[in-house]
């Protein structure tokens, strides 16, 4: 066993390209503005392009969107679970001795020099963002599929334009918290990613409901964080990002109403064998 966590991390927190990470904007991959803007512009044009012209669009056969579908949601399963790993182990080696609590909710402003986001754990959180631009080939399966006009919610296009966006701005201002969104955020993938690909293989499992259990919770434990996060900020010298999470505050609780609304509305309807119309994927 001993052998085993050497490996695991050696390969996800001490390899030289994790270990000596470097956020740069402009020069690690996908941190420049041009990249983000043309990611979300493209995904926002398809989004578009099919409600204006949905008629004109190819339609998948349903084998092949399912089996699409069941090599897409393994995938990201299985980058969530690594995320999941890399991301805990990297706090775990990167957090400070002393006043680690501190850090975990917290991390300290600097007044004296601006800190790139550096080291195995912001290498994670780099990965993470670069998973939410992954995420946009789900718009893309529900636009192929033969009922895209009932499915592609505002609340689907809303969270997977956003998202990506609070995700570059959380990496550039180091924003507290962040690492315990990624990690809470890909466990919810493995179970939601993971029901995707039993459905997408015609093994629909019994725990359908854990799945939009799992996202409520995801919810409630940001608010649960938030509350410690503000009372360091306002009892220190503060904490990076605290603008940003004013921001994500906002985010996060449109977000929380606008899945109990889907919840209430679709939530133990009868639904067709297509696995993108199981759940909504929003999370």
């Amino acid at each position: 066993m001993e052998d085993i966590y050497t490996n695991v991390h050696y390969w996800l927190v001490d390899h030289p390209t994790i270990s000596k990470f470097e956020w740069k904007q402009g020069h690690t991959f996908g941190s420049s503005l041009c990249f983000l803007t043309l990611s979300i512009s493209i995904y926002l044009f398809i989004t578009l392009l099919s409600f204006r012209f949905s008629l004109l669009l190819p339609t998948l056969p349903i084998t092949i969107l399912h089996r699409i579908t069941a090599v897409h949601s393994l995938i990201l399963c299985l980058v969530s679970l690594i995320m999941i790993v890399g991301c805990s182990l990297a706090v775990l080696n990167q957090m400070p001795r002393h006043d680690w609590r501190r850090w975990v909710f917290c991390f300290p402003v600097d007044n004296n020099s601006i800190t790139l986001p550096s080291g195995p754990m912001f290498f994670w959180i780099h990965f993470y963002y670069l998973s939410k631009i992954l995420e946009f080939i789900d718009t893309i399966l529900i636009i192929l599929s033969r009922s895209r006009s009932r499915r592609l919610s505002f609340l689907h296009v809303y969270h997977h334009t956003m998202v990506p966006l609070l995700c570059y701005l959380g990496i550039y201002t180091r924003q507290s918290l962040i690492h315990i969104i990624v990690i809470i955020n890909a466990s919810v993938h493995v179970v939601m990613y993971a029901y995707y690909f039993l459905c997408a293989i015609g093994k629909k499992p019994w725990w359908k409901k854990l799945v939009t259990d799992c996202q409520i919770i995801q919810f409630i434990l940001g608010f649960i964080c938030s509350p410690i996060m503000l009372y360091y900020h306002f009892t220190t010298e503060g904490c990076c990002g605290f603008e940003l999470w004013c921001v994500d505050i906002v985010f996060n609780t449109s977000l929380l109403l606008l899945f109990l609304d889907f919840y209430s509305n679709n939530y133990g309807k009868k639904m067709g064998n297509d696995p993108n119309s199981k759940i909504e994927k929003q999370t």
